[in-house]
């Protein structure tokens, strides 16, 4: 039986690959109502109830294939380009068609390959997708749906927008809570591993943070992709040959002179391989942030580090090419920032009123950057 579509199906399909261009395939909110995913590639890995935000996974993931298996040369790197897979995630749509119309031809301008190269390439994609519903089961298997490991070690400190994001791109994810003394998996049965904040010291000696050094140091050797946030970078640190030491006390949006605390990217993480370090991607040089600590980590030579404060000076660290740390939050919800201002010791001599007035000022450049630095992270993890 053809799986191939009507005349008009096809355009519809070609006009949607189009679309996917303007925010990036994996970050499009339109993709859950795209004729896309009544491909028949898509059909035939879904099961019959599969909900719109599945099917966009497997259609993602089925593109990506594609792109890697079923396109030669040039022609898969102006894929990925344009749709912004492999390691372009984050960059803006126009740096993308510029740097697709060069791929294409050097002396052409993007004016040019818009007009009739682009369609050329988008129909070869949409060419491929259709193909691949033809071939053996055994040749165009998708790999296993990733499973994100969440760890908390505070009811308090939840995954936030971390969890926004895995929502929405329908990614399967294990949130469990020490404090509440549940286990610590083995990580590498997962996509990734995301360890989160608390009032604990990398340094303690708990059966708790015994366990917690193991598991991380187990998958940080096994490669699993991880993020460190506050404690968790600290942890992250520890079993990989630094230190965790008394720092400058953090608290909040702002220090004791009123300066808002915010970090610096370095010239690392500026022009590692001659761009911007992944993690960055779409976003600026220096950024506000959040702060909640006491502790601080020195690094061993074989750790990076990527963005600076003021007071505490190591804020993000590259551990390897796919594991970082970050001591400041990005991850804060307006409802779990006023969840802490009520419960976290460091926090309640503050006054709440006037801390999430600041934070609803801010919410918007804060949202944006904290979403797209955990979006990053996610690529460089290959889980979206």
């Amino acid at each position: 039986m053809s799986t191939e579509l009507p005349a008009a199906d096809a355009e519809a399909c070609c006009r949607a690959l189009r679309q996917l261009i303007r925010s990036g395939a994996a970050a499009t909110p339109s993709l859950e109502q795209s004729p896309l995913l009544q491909l028949p590639v898509v059909s035939q890995r879904c099961q019959p109830d599969a909900r719109p935000a599945q099917r966009a996974q497997i259609f993602l993931a089925v593109l990506r294939q594609v792109i890697r298996g079923r396109l030669e040369g040039k022609e898969a790197q102006i894929a990925a380009l344009l749709f912004a897979l492999e390691g372009y995630s984050g960059l803006p749509m126009q740096e993308r068609y510029r740097a697709a119309a060069k791929l294409h031809n050097p002396r052409g301008s993007w004016e040019q390959y818009r007009k009739e190269p682009l369609s050329r390439h988008l129909a070869a994609v949409y060419l491929a997708l259709t193909r691949e519903a033809d071939l053996p089961a055994a040749e165009t298997a998708v790999k296993p749906q990733p499973r994100v490991l969440i760890v908390q070690n505070i009811s308090r400190e939840g995954p936030g927008l971390l969890a926004k994001i895995l929502d929405e791109v329908a990614v399967n994810y294990t949130l469990i809570n020490l404090s509440k003394g549940n286990v610590f998996p083995d990580p590498t049965t997962y996509s990734a591993l995301v360890v989160l904040g608390g009032p604990d010291s990398a340094n303690d000696a708990t059966p708790k943070m015994v366990t917690e050094h193991s598991r991380v140091k187990q998958a940080l050797d096994a490669g699993v992709p991880f993020l460190g946030i506050c404690l968790g970078l600290q942890i992250a640190a520890k079993v990989s040959g630094g230190r965790v030491v008394k720092g400058v006390k953090e608290v909040g949006l702002r220090d004791a002179t009123g300066t808002p605390y915010s970090v610096s990217l370095t010239d690392i993480a500026l022009t590692a391989l001659g761009k911007k370090d992944p993690l960055f991607l779409g976003l600026r040089n220096d950024f506000r942030v959040f702060q909640l600590h006491g502790e601080t980590v020195t690094l061993t030579p074989s750790m990076q580090l990527l963005a600076t404060g003021r007071d505490c000076h190591n804020q993000i660290v590259k551990f390897s090419h796919n594991a970082y740390g970050i001591q400041s939050h990005f991850e804060l919800t307006p409802e779990m920032l006023q969840e802490w201002l009520q419960a976290d010791p460091d926090l309640t001599p503050l006054s709440e009123q006037h801390v999430l007035a600041e934070f609803a000022e801010l919410e918007e450049i804060y949202t944006i950057t904290g979403l797209s630095l955990l979006r990053n992270f996610l690529h460089i993890a290959g889980v979206i």
